[in-house]
């Protein structure tokens, strides 16, 4: 979260480019200068911080580094808790809000690389490669979730009808038993005056 943190102070107030050890230059980045504030597009949060770009001084930074107080919350898992607090999850929010609110004139606009030129081409910009120092053991889990979510979809509808159905046998079985012994009031809809004193009766015979 510090190492977020920090590249987002140094942009903003020294300007230039930031990118992630991970990532590699494969030409130049002189095209990126011509923008006052650039971050890349990816999925599924929306923005991410691997590679930056900003003029010193630009508002969306400067938007990035007054909200980080407000989104300094420990979400127990610690890849959430970085992905929401200081990651590409948090920019993302930052950058829909400052879209939403802003008045968009050349100098506080910011641009959006996307995909095909942040790589995967020969005339893209970077080239990635393993990283991800900070992934624990939650986001190895997390990444298997949506890897496969169509079978943990069906297991859990599975598990949420079994579990129903256990709990309505269960629920009958007891309606059954205390029928059985005459104390059906408890597990039936209010009665009736006329139902209340047959019950009374039936019961007082019950326990002569």
């Amino acid at each position: 979260m510090r190492a977020d943190a920090i590249r987002y102070f140094v942009l903003s107030h020294f300007g230039g480019i930031y990118i992630d050890l991970d990532d590699g230059c494969q030409r130049s980045l002189d095209p990126l200068l011509a923008y006052p504030a650039w971050v890349r597009r990816t999925i599924p949060t929306g923005v991410s911080n691997d590679v930056m770009g900003s003029v010193p001084g630009h508002p969306f930074f400067l938007r990035v580094i007054d909200s980080l107080p407000k989104y300094n919350r420990n979400w127990r898992f610690p890849y959430v808790t970085i992905m929401a607090s200081t990651g590409p999850l948090f920019l993302s929010l930052i950058w829909r809000h400052y879209n939403d609110e802003i008045n968009h004139t050349p100098a506080n606009r910011v641009r959006i690389l996307f995909p095909e030129e942040y790589m995967s081409h020969s005339w893209s910009f970077f080239t990635h490669h393993v990283g991800s120092s900070w992934h624990k053991w939650d986001s190895d889990l997390l990444f298997w979730m949506s890897a496969h979510w169509i079978q943990l979809t069906i297991v859990g509808f599975i598990t949420g009808f079994s579990v129903i159905g256990l709990m309505w046998f269960l629920y009958r079985k007891i309606i059954a038993f205390n029928k059985g012994r005459g104390s059906a009031r408890a597990w039936t809809w209010p009665w009736s005056r006329q139902e209340e004193a047959k019950y009374i009766e039936l019961e007082n015979r019950y326990e002569a």
